[in-house]
């Protein structure tokens, strides 16, 4: 795959989709009684205001959040046994990146059956990484193909044009961890060092589009 299929790759599977956080299933916190706050707004009041659209929570544009920067697509689900045993050491590999600032990020794409085991999976056993939305069977149908994935775990690690650095990141990540991570940095060839993301620095939210569902 050369560097122009690589541009075409995420440049098409990725226009115009989104990507969650954890922030996404975290509820907020419940309000006090609405009589008691100062803004509220009495049910006909509000009946004649303009609605302005919130963003999302824990929803981030997928372009932005993949610049310039090494990539890692893992491919998992909570009801397979060797991703629950992979899972804590890219974890662990992916913080120490983090406190270091070096740039690399993750995106979740999840094979469980139902969104609640997804949630539940993504989580309380993953870092704070990025993951394709539960709802958007074909981004996640799209990614497995596009990368012919057939068995779990697969931590597929790519450029941030979707170009192929190497598909056996998992066995990398056990056997190498961080020197692991300073080839796939290299054959990247990261402008300027390459821009550190994560979920706590990215900030961008949007607005839910149906199109980024499948539903």
């Amino acid at each position: 795959m050369d560097e122009k299929e690589g541009i075409s790759i995420f440049q098409e599977l990725l226009k115009d989709k989104s990507f969650i956080t954890k922030d996404f299933y975290i509820e907020p916190e419940q309000e006090d009684k609405k009589s008691e706050d100062f803004n509220y707004v009495p049910e006909k009041e509000r009946a004649n205001k303009v609605v302005v659209e919130e963003p999302v929570r824990g929803l981030v544009d997928a372009l932005p959040s993949v610049e310039n920067t090494v990539l890692g697509l893992l491919f998992s689900a909570g009801w397979c046994s060797p991703c629950r045993e992979f899972v804590p050491l890219l974890r662990d590999l992916y913080e120490e990146l983090q406190m270091k600032r070096c740039p690399f990020q993750i995106v979740f794409i999840s094979f469980d059956k139902t969104e609640e085991k997804m949630k539940e999976y993504f989580m309380d056993h993953h870092g704070e990484w990025l993951a394709v939305p539960f709802n958007d069977k074909a981004l996640r149908e799209a990614f497995r193909s596009t990368y012919d994935v057939n068995s779990l775990p697969k931590l597929i690690v790519v450029k941030d044009t979707g170009e192929v650095i190497t598909k056996t990141g998992r066995k990398e990540v056990q056997d190498r961890g961080f020197i692991g991570y300073r080839n796939w940095r290299l054959v990247a060839n990261l402008k300027d060092g390459g821009k550190l993301h994560s979920s706590s620095i990215i900030k961008s939210e949007r607005t839910l589009d149906p199109k980024d569902s499948d539903a």
